[in-house]
């Protein structure tokens, strides 16, 4: 049963079948196209993405993030916990939904081993990498929100945020003529603010 499309921006293409032999590129992988497909499934096969908030803080002409009122006139530029307006961020933000596929990483793994499974017991979580498709909105200041999911992996209603992730690094993986094919977003695990009282 595939899932419905509460959230917009769930492209087409994620429902169509894969041709590599035949598109302009000869016999190469297209791995935007593969990316929606992981991200989304095809011909049937199960999406591996799931729903999270981009919460893009809002910028001015020259790219830095709004201040909100709770934040102007202090001189310690400390946001107000309980702001109605920014939450607490100290400025201003739009939350977005996006599809996502993330894994864990630890430091201690080498390069080679950084993205496969592990058995239990064997990782020592640093990093949770997130993976979005090549032209997801997301700047450094900007966070990653994760919501609760329920046991076939739709978002619940009422949304409640679960953990909220700042990204440490943002990669934006190049291929074909230096095209953006998708985006690695690594966030510390021990960094992720979780909710026991949601907002």
């Amino acid at each position: 049963m595939s899932r419905p499309n509460l959230f917009g921006n769930k492209p087409a293409s994620g429902t169509k079948t894969r041709s590599h032999a035949s598109n302009t590129r000869g016999s190469e992988i297209d791995l935007r196209e593969e990316m929606d497909c992981i991200l989304y499934g095809e011909d049937g096969s199960p999406a591996h993405g799931n729903l999270v908030l981009i919460r893009n803080m809002r910028r001015d002409a020259d790219g830095r993030p709004t201040l909100c009122e709770c934040m102007s006139g202090q001189v310690t530029r400390e946001a107000d916990p309980d702001c109605s307006y920014c939450s607490g961020e100290g400025y201003l933000w739009d939350e977005n939904w996006s599809w996502a596929f993330w894994m864990y990483a630890g430091a201690d793994s080498g390069f080679v081993k950084r993205y496969q499974r592990m058995p239990p017991g064997e990782i020592r979580v640093d990093y949770k990498i997130f993976f979005f498709r090549y032209d997801t909105t997301i700047l450094y200041g900007d966070k990653i929100v994760e919501v609760v999911l329920d046991e076939d992996g739709n978002v619940e209603l009422p949304y409640v945020r679960e953990a909220t992730y700042k990204p440490q690094t943002l990669a934006k993986r190049r291929a074909d003529n230096g095209r953006i094919e998708y985006i690695e977003a690594y966030c510390r695990e021990d960094d992720a603010i979780r909710s026991d009282n949601p907002q």
